[in-house]
């Protein structure tokens, strides 16, 4: 591609200006000797790796396709491992905290009971305390 400095004006005329019009010419050549050599190669680097014509493109493909899926079942696997393990633990821990539930069921109900047990007690002494009470204001 010609740049701005290398273009030539055709309407400048003159013998100095036709030996600059031919530098500029040769100057614009190598530059694009030199791209169509940057070309040249990378369209060779390709060909290296995907084969003459775009032969080896699908192996290539393939090849890469093959790569990240391994990479991504790596990942998944890696994922349900680490799901699979915090599951086993939180079944662990329900597990414990419904035992811990079922104890204190049972300490509740246990002192419920104590506590049933020790109202109706107070209400005997009360009884016998309170009868003893009218005796002594009878008197």
């Amino acid at each position: 591609m010609p740049s701005a400095d290398t273009t030539v004006s055709p309407s400048k005329g003159g013998s100095g200006s036709m030996k600059a019009k031919m530098l500029a010419l040769n100057t614009q050549l190598e530059d694009q000797d030199a791209s169509i050599s940057t070309v040249r190669a990378r369209l060779e680097s390709m060909e290296g790796i995907v084969g003459e014509g775009g032969a080896g493109l699908e192996t290539e493909i393939q090849k890469h396709t093959k790569i990240m899926q391994d990479r991504l079942m790596e990942t998944i696997n890696a994922i349900q491992e680490d799901c699979d393990h915090k599951f086993s633990l939180q079944a662990a821990e329900n597990k414990r905290m419904q035992q811990h539930l079922s104890t204190a069921k049972r300490e509740n109900q246990a002192l419920t009971k104590r506590l049933v047990a020790l109202e109706e007690r107070v209400a005997v002494l009360e009884l016998e305390l309170g009868g003893d009470d009218n005796e002594d204001e009878e008197f």
